[in-house]
């Protein structure tokens, strides 16, 4: 009688499990279609969501990309993953003489947002000190967090 509970209940844990991962995201019709527009011809979709927001991780001209919708489907902002040698000369001298120029690159990514603005962000990490930094083109600091 044991062993019929378990296997009913091993069976019940399969099918739910299962049931978790071939769920679909309801993405907004305002989303889809703002996304087609902007990026014809993008390819690996996956969209995404949570509390608050919808996120689409993507390829695109050879790259990787990931666009940030808010819940009500309009376009936040995309980021566009690369390396710290693709960074603009001016970005990359300013990263070279900043506070964190000696700590470890871990990521790099341009940032375009739905105010027509284009930012490039630089994370770096010493120990478990994390920090981001934005540029402009101009490789001005436009902002940075900081975190441990």
């Amino acid at each position: 009688m044991k062993q019929k509970i378990a296997l009913i209940g091993l069976l019940f844990g399969m099918f739910f499990l299962g049931s978790l991962q071939a769920q679909v995201v309801s993405v907004p019709n305002k989303s889809e279609k703002h996304f087609a527009k902007k990026y014809p011809g993008a390819t690996n979709i996956n969209w995404s969501n949570n509390v608050v927001e919808y996120t689409c991780k993507f390829n695109f001209n050879s790259r990787e990309y990931k666009a940030f919708y808010h819940m009500d489907g309009n376009w936040n902002y995309t980021i566009m993953y690369m390396q710290e040698s693709e960074l603009p000369e001016a970005v990359k001298t300013s990263v070279a003489n900043s506070r964190i120029s000696d700590w470890k690159p871990k990521s790099c990514v341009a940032v375009e947002n739905n105010k027509g603005k284009k930012t490039f962000r630089v994370e770096r990490e010493k120990g478990v000190e994390e920090m981001f930094i934005f540029y402009d083109a101009n490789g001005k600091e436009v902002k940075s967090t900081y975190k441990l």
